[in-house]
């Protein structure tokens, strides 16, 4: 377990890091970036807090105490631990507004420790055969080790999708040469937050029609390697501002960005796995389901905040007993709940994965996932209806402090039993989350982030019990009285070849077992995938 002040050394290690067209050659101490650096720090300090010994850390089967962040469950009471101790970092970092900290980050490499040997059985080379057994468990190792941060980057940049050929065309990453000793690679891979402030990208591919086995590369490389440019956007930080006036802002930003590798030398020991697309298609969506795992739960943190504020504000207003606030009050609390329910649901109902974990049920994660995308709007808009103008109007600190005008606006400004300046606070708070530059990243990383909605929902209609023929029509056939359902069963089958082709669902023998228990295909489908 190292420390914050440990942490930020190791972000002094000659990375090239631009942010808003700006090289910044030390990202702890720059305006723009050194907010989200200390923050960072001082979540690595919580870990090593006596008073946060039991909810922030575990002892390793090495007899090593270790940052919960690299905790892996192995039972329904170990997945409540590890959500007990994201709901702890969600509400100590303002109610969940860094989405990518090491505990959102670390768990994508759990699908591979998970289940290793394919990676490397399934590798494909055009230069002999090499060994990357091993690998994956070395790997883990080492940054667990060394309680380093990874960020995952997985996805590529945009091309003409109208045609599956484009793919080969397009300048994502690719290995231009294979040697005894490692690869060479060049080119892009488009997207993945918090870049600039870990130690390692995990890149890997979220598979699409036409992708090449020279696009196809799995491995985890320092950020500082020679060669790795990091491209983030603008930072919404407002390192200057008085947190008064800017409560989040001034934390810092956590910055999404790109990779350039320009012809970067990879050593065989940090690949995973290399040149076989077909590999590719078998883990678009379980690569990021410990992912959205974490998203789910930072979610509830979401909703309980905002159930919070919606009370606290309209109490300050005096308009919690009017009846009309107190129906949308309840759709607040209505809301919560819900996602609430979800998350219990997907850890009641979780299953063992063929490497011996607890994986939480996936339907229930992705099904509360897009109840708060569905709903999130409509609570903020009713946080912003409770504000009415002072969404929009708030005097700032330096007015109330002037000692003029200041006695005047807090006597106007104060509320049924809360001062002005409290009173401010909440709209602050809901202005700066949802109205600002700031926090509308916040909102569109939310929408984006791993799966959209609509890709939510239709991956709801790829699992097997959802089908024509599965369990969830047998009610109604037996309520319509139909009898032998082999034709219907057939028929459904066909129909879902075809779907299972067009959404890649499809697995080899080793692979099979999880997909089976993950809900993606049944056991009875040995024939399909014959066909």
């Amino acid at each position: 377990m190292r420390t914050g002040k440990e942490y930020l050394e190791s972000l002094r290690d000659g990375r090239k890091v631009y942010v808003g067209g700006e090289i910044i050659e030390d990202i702890t101490t720059h305006p723009m970036t050194k907010g989200y650096a200390h923050a960072i720090a001082e979540y690595y300090d919580l870990h090593l807090a006596p008073e946060n010994e039991e909810i922030c850390t575990f002892v390793d089967e090495k007899g090593q105490k270790q940052s919960m962040h690299w905790f892996i469950p192995r039972s329904k009471e170990d997945v409540i631990k590890r959500r007990k101790y994201t709901e702890f970092l969600c509400r100590h970092f303002k109610g969940g507004i860094f989405t990518r900290p090491p505990a959102g980050m670390n768990v994508v490499m759990i699908t591979q420790v998970d289940d290793q040997e394919p990676w490397a059985q399934n590798s494909r080379f055009k230069n002999g055969q090499r060994n990357l057994s091993g690998n994956i468990q070395r790997q883990w190792d080492e940054v667990t080790s060394k309680d380093h941060a990874i960020s995952p980057m997985f996805l590529d940049v945009q091309y003409d999708r109208g045609r599956d050929d484009a793919m080969a065309e397009t300048p994502m990453l690719s290995i231009l040469e294979e040697r005894e000793d490692g690869i060479v690679v060049r080119g892009w891979k488009a997207i993945g937050t918090s870049v600039p402030f870990v130690n390692h990208l995990l890149i890997g591919n979220l598979w699409r029609p036409g992708q090449t086995p020279e696009q196809t590369v799995y491995a985890l490389v320092p950020v500082a390697t020679p060669g790795v440019v990091i491209v983030a956007r603008k930072s919404n930080a407002q390192p200057d501002a008085d947190p008064y006036d800017r409560p989040l802002a001034t934390i810092g930003d956590e910055l999404d960005a790109m990779a350039y590798f320009d012809d970067v030398f990879i050593p065989w020991a940090q690949v995973q796995h290399v040149g076989n697309p077909d590999h590719a298609k078998w883990y678009p969506q379980r690569q990021f389901d410990w992912v959205h795992l974490e998203t789910q739960i930072r979610h509830c943190v979401h909703a309980e905040l905002m159930v919070g504020l919606g009370l606290l504000l309209t109490q300050s207003l005096g308009t919690s007993t009017n009846p009309v606030v107190q129906v949308q009050l309840a759709e607040l609390i209505r809301f919560r709940e819900t996602c609430r329910a979800f998350m219990i649901a997907a850890e009641e109902t979780g299953f063992a994965t063929p490497g011996g974990l607890f994986k939480p049920n996936n339907i229930y994660i992705d099904f509360g996932r897009a109840h708060y995308l569905e709903n999130q709007h409509k609570m903020v808009n009713t946080l912003i209806d409770f504000c009415g103008r002072s969404a929009v109007i708030q005097p700032t600190k330096r007015e109330l402090d002037d000692p003029y005008i200041g006695p005047k606006l807090a006597e106007a400004l104060r509320g049924s039993e809360i001062s002005a300046r409290d009173r401010i606070k909440i709209f602050r708070q809901i202005s700066e989350r949802f109205l600002t530059e700031w926090g509308t990243r916040h909102e569109m990383f939310e929408k984006f982030n791993g799966t959209p909605l609509y890709l939510v929902n239709l991956l709801t209609m790829q699992r097997t019990e959802y089908q024509v023929d599965g369990p969830l029509t047998q009610l109604a056939r037996d309520v319509l009285g139909f009898g032998d359902t082999a034709d219907l069963g057939k028929r459904a089958k066909e129909a879902e070849l075809a779907s299972h082709y067009a959404s890649v669902r499809f697995q080899p023998e080793y692979a099979r077992a999880q997909d089976v228990r993950d809900g993606y295909i049944g056991d009875d489908h040995d024939e399909i995938a014959a066909e």
